[in-house]
């Protein structure tokens, strides 16, 4: 997909609609949309920009949508709750957290709706151990102990660590007690620590083929670890993670089958207050260009309408009623 580069304006992405094609026959005044994403040239922002003007061609003449280059998944939810975005990317499992007031999320975020889901390939719950640390299930480190490196507090990865731990009764202090060490330190460190031996168990949220996890995995000293089915039913059960994904099969090396995970996609959330005509309008020109979204991202090539209303892939947020009237149209909704 081309982007209108002269759409670039101080601060973020602006698009400005140009045509009345398809927009409902209510939500014939221009409008002015703010959508939250992450870093300029960073995927996010890449994924907002494509969905700004793939809306604007349902919306109104003379509308605008700002591409806000700012403040990724667990800032966007927050933005978009207090009307300060009208709409924004977020993970779906975060979506749940915020909705719900749990996890990283210190109050309820009881003004967000989901317009769609399902828009990439999920990032996925990544256990990664190194093959010389005789860790063989998680179980382990409330056992034997281990020294167990994850990221900073207050992100998704962090979260997902402690998460993990919990389906089998342990936390942080447990692992300690065992004889083991927990270390939250920065990614780039996470990663050089177990390279270099200094750790045994590495938990974070992984994208597909992400770069420098493919660097750990390099030489064949670690291999990936799942959790049990019944612990990966309990994270989806309570936390909004989807099931049934995995670390695929030749995409690290090392990796000769798939090993079981759970995981979230991203998707695009919005206000409440949003009008019902406009978010059908967005959700139509979204959903009914499946190959521009495509197009504009090699991850994206995941994205299917059909599925993009599904519960799961929303993270179990109600849809707001003009995404659902969308869906419920045409065959797709719940």
């Amino acid at each position: 997909m081309k982007l209108n580069r002269r759409s670039l304006i101080a601060g973020g992405a602006a698009v400005v609609a140009g045509s009345l094609a398809g927009v409902p026959l209510r939500a014939q005044s221009p409008v002015s949309l703010k959508m939250a994403s992450f870093n300029v040239g960073g995927s996010w922002y890449i994924y907002a920009t494509a969905i700004a003007e793939l809306a604007q061609e349902n919306l109104p003449e003379g509308s605008r949508v700002e591409v806000l280059p700012y403040q990724g998944g667990v800032g966007n939810p927050i933005l978009v709750n207090r009307g300060e975005a009208d709409m924004g990317l977020s993970f779906s499992a975060l979506s749940n957290w915020a909705y719900n007031g749990k996890v990283v999320f210190n109050e309820k975020a009881e003004n967000i709706r989901s317009l769609f889901g399902g828009l990439n390939r999920p990032h996925r719950l990544g256990i990664v151990v190194r093959k010389d640390a005789g860790i063989e299930t998680l179980a382990d480190l409330g056992e034997k102990g281990g020294r167990l490196v994850t990221v900073q507090r207050g992100g998704a990865g962090e979260a997902l660590a402690r998460m993990a731990l919990e389906t089998y009764g342990l936390d942080y202090e447990a692992v300690q007690k065992a004889g083991g060490r927990v270390s939250n330190v920065d990614l780039p460190v996470a990663v050089q620590q177990m390279r270099d031996g200094q750790a045994d168990v590495f938990i974070h949220n992984i994208g597909y083929k992400q770069p420098d996890v493919m660097e750990l995995a390099l030489g064949g000293k670690v291999k990936f670890i799942a959790l049990g089915d019944e612990q990966m039913q309990a994270l989806a059960d309570q936390y909004g993670l989807q099931p049934g994904l995995a670390v695929e099969a030749g995409e690290f090396e090392g990796v000769t089958e798939d090993v079981p995970s759970v995981g979230y996609p991203t998707g695009v959330i919005a206000n409440a207050n949003m009008s019902d005509d406009v978010a059908y309008a967005i959700v139509k020109g979204v959903c009914e260009n499946p190959d521009r979204i495509r197009e504009a991202h090699a991850s994206l090539a995941a994205f299917d309408p059909a599925k993009a209303g599904e519960a799961l892939r929303n993270g179990n947020v109600p849809l707001h009623p003009g995404a659902k009237r969308y869906f419920d149209e045409a065959g797709t909704g719940n």
